[in-house]
């Protein structure tokens, strides 16, 4: 839950006790002040999203409430103005001025609490997503600022579909509206009621819990959304693991069914940009793996990343493309081995350790390089496949990354060479 920060500015003691009590219990923070200037201060120094004001200070009440609705334009907090004053004109006055609420100093405590409720209920509804009822990026910015005020050993989570702009300009809007009311559903169900969760991008959610529940929440996560992915595709899509979006005379990548990723980083003595950027970082080492899966990141654990390497191994029956592909990779830095036969391929590929195959469907109608190509998905190597036979489905079905259709534009296939190395 999303805790707000109220400031109560009144120069009698017990009343201010009261109040402060009476929020506390509804799980917010308080800051309380009992003069003007303190509370200026205050206003400046801190974003308050709520202010209880009485009319004990010295200055009017309206005017008072004028000065603060100037210096806290761009915040907008809710006023609670609180008075002894019964007097219609008085009301009507202190309401003009800019207050949300004009309070009675005889109502109980429970009127009180009930009103402030009212209003925390609007404020935080105000700033949630419809879809998924988390609240947007806004509220998820402020929670990640005042979770580094307190000394709680906390666990930040960036939840993430994985592949969903895709999915969404494939089935539509109505679609992916469902696999993200059904993501927010079940981060509801397991978060307890002092964890907050809020969008940072549509796709993309931060979590920010106690440091043991970190890693079961991510697990359970991961599990239940693998379990009730086949309800967002049809029966073929779920079947096959990937979904085809055009006909087998266009290239295409291999669209890959969503998945949920989720990177885990422990609070250290950073703030929370730092924190957001070790998350993005993090989350990227997820993107290689077939099922939902999560990654956790311990800030004593850091080490250096070395250089990745670029290697291509492409197997290619046409001497003349092969040379060319060659060529144009050699005079690009990317160290590149060129086989012609099955057996060299097997054996270069074993040695070379490549991070990038150009596999061709080869010269038989039936070609036994499909078998080749289901060998090399199980490695996560990139892997682009080339035929003039058409046959897409197959071709991705045995693990391709890319299909690329014959003949196609030496330019165009180190296009996709040297995206898929970097």
């Amino acid at each position: 839950m999303y805790k707000t920060r109220v400031l109560i500015i009144s120069e009698r003691k017990e009343q201010s006790i009261k109040y402060k009590k009476l929020i506390e219990a509804e799980n917010q923070d308080v800051v309380v002040t009992n003069n003007l200037s303190d509370a200026l201060f205050v206003l400046q120094k801190q974003e308050i999203e709520f202010i209880v004001i009485s009319d004990t200070i010295k200055e009017k009440l309206s005017d008072f409430i004028k000065k603060i609705r100037v210096l806290t334009f761009n915040s907008r907090p809710i006023i609670i103005a609180v008075s002894k004053s019964n007097d219609l004109e008085d009301k009507l006055e202190i309401l003009d001025s800019g207050a949300d609420d004009f309070i009675g100093e005889e109502i109980t405590k429970q009127e009180f609490q009930m009103r402030f409720k009212a209003h925390l209920r609007r404020y935080l509804e105000s700033f949630l997503n419809p879809i998924t009822y988390l609240s947007d990026k806004n509220i998820t910015i402020k929670a990640l600022k005042k979770s580094f005020e307190t000394n709680e050993n906390l666990a930040y989570l960036l939840i993430k579909i994985k592949n969903f702009d895709l999915y969404k300009k494939t089935h539509g809007e109505i679609a992916s509206e469902k696999v993200l009311q059904t993501l927010g559903a079940m981060i509801n169900s397991t978060t307890a009621q002092n964890d907050y969760s809020g969008h940072i991008k549509e796709d993309e959610i931060i979590l920010i819990t106690g440091n043991y529940q970190a890693e079961k929440i991510a697990s359970f996560l991961t599990f239940a959304f693998d379990n009730i992915l086949n309800k967002f595709y049809s029966s073929n899509e779920f079947e096959n693991n990937f979904t085809i979006q055009s006909d087998d005379n266009i290239k295409e990548i291999k669209t890959d069914l969503i998945r949920l990723n989720i990177a885990i980083v422990e609070k250290d003595k950073t703030d929370y940009k730092a924190i957001v950027n070790k998350l993005n970082e993090l989350i990227e080492l997820c993107a290689n793996k077939n099922s939902s899966n999560y990654i956790i990141d311990r800030f004593k654990l850091n080490g250096e990343i070395s250089k990745k390497e670029k290697k291509v191994l492409i197997f290619e029956p046409d001497n003349a493309l092969s040379y060319l592909l060659k060529n144009v990779c050699e005079m690009n830095d990317i160290e590149t081995i060129t086989t012609f036969e099955k057996e060299d391929f097997l054996k270069a590929y074993k040695e070379f350790k490549p991070n990038v195959v150009v596999l061709d469907w080869g010269n038989k109608k039936e070609s036994d390089n499909l078998e080749i190509a289901k060998f090399i998905s199980k490695d996560n190597i990139k892997l682009i496949f080339s035929s003039s036979y058409l046959n897409k489905k197959e071709i991705l079905q045995a693990g391709a990354d890319l299909y690329m259709p014959k003949p196609y534009e030496i330019d165009d296939m180190f296009y996709w060479i040297e995206k898929f190395l970097n």
